[in-house]
């Protein structure tokens, strides 16, 4: 079973799409997307023991594929910082809360649960910004750091993986643009053909999760394929 924690995201929804047909569940925070669908569970990743619980309803069996595709970029009152000088504790704070922590709960989860023969595939969504050696542009100090944090938390369980669960794979997804509403007011900058439509980043990140082996664990892959730098 493959379950997708934010499936009511651009993200979320392309690979919920992508799947169609096979067993998976979505989750949702305050809109289920289709009521007619029995394939939703409701997830509030900011609750704690979140995870657990929602492992307990998915049920009886670790599901063999989980992808985390929460994210938060800008706010009602934030846009991401073009300066130092804009540096805010607060959204600092919930930027972590939602791109870096859940992701630690949830490994933490799904390895107490999974047994050490299982293929157990995690995926989370990151992104090329949290590259460190990739940052040539500067600002995006909340969105930046909170990924970067990401990617540390999935290198460092992929390495206790190897010996706890060695037939499991971690990876870190960077999945380009895509048309959401966390991209939105920055599409205008874009060049042409660089904005993805959700169907076609749910298709692409499909193949790699599908395709991913332990030997690719602990990697942060582009939506193309290609290996990026931490």
């Amino acid at each position: 079973m493959k379950l997708i924690i934010g499936a009511s995201g651009g993200v979320g929804q392309g690979l919920m799409k992508a799947w169609e047909g096979k067993d998976r569940i979505g989750t949702f925070f305050q809109h289920q997307p289709d009521e007619r669908q029995q394939n939703w569970l409701p997830c509030n990743v900011l609750q704690p023991g979140w995870a657990d619980d929602l492992l307990d309803a998915a049920g009886p069996e670790l599901p063999d594929t989980l992808v985390l595709c929460t994210g938060i970029l800008h706010g009602a009152d934030n846009q991401p910082e073009k300066s130092i000088t804009r540096f805010d504790r607060d959204w600092f704070t919930r930027s972590v809360a939602i791109n870096t922590q859940p992701f630690g709960e949830l490994a933490a989860a799904v390895t107490t649960r999974a047994r050490r023969d299982q293929g157990i595939t995690l995926a989370v969504i990151s992104a090329k910004v949290g590259s460190i050696s990739d940052n040539n542009l500067g600002g995006w100090y909340s969105y930046r750091a909170s990924k970067a944090a990401l990617n540390m938390l999935v290198r460092t369980t992929a390495i206790e993986w190897r010996h706890r669960l060695p037939k499991s794979t971690l990876l870190a997804l960077h999945p380009g643009t895509t048309d959401s509403g966390l991209s939105a007011p920055f599409q205008k900058r874009l060049p042409e053909g660089q904005l993805h439509s959700p169907e076609y980043t749910g298709q692409t990140l499909a193949n790699l999760i599908d395709q991913a082996t332990p030997a690719d664990s602990g990697s942060f892959l582009s939506w193309d394929g290609s290996l990026l730098p931490w």
